[in-house]
């Protein structure tokens, strides 16, 4: 998800008794930015993103 997000997401997660859950936040807004500015963005985020979803080695 992105920042803009990030209170609304916790918020309803923690409404459903998810409190501990993980997210990754990203800048916002993406959509304005330059396509190789977000493919940075991705490539920057993604190990941590990974991580999150519990896929990292």
């Amino acid at each position: 998800m992105t920042q803009e997000f990030e209170s609304l997401s916790h918020t309803m997660a923690s409404n459903a008794g998810r409190q501990a859950l993980r997210v990754h936040v990203l800048p916002y807004p993406l959509e304005a930015r330059p396509d190789e500015e977000v493919r940075e963005i991705a490539r920057e985020h993604y190990p941590q993103l990974l991580e999150v979803l519990g896929a990292s080695g």
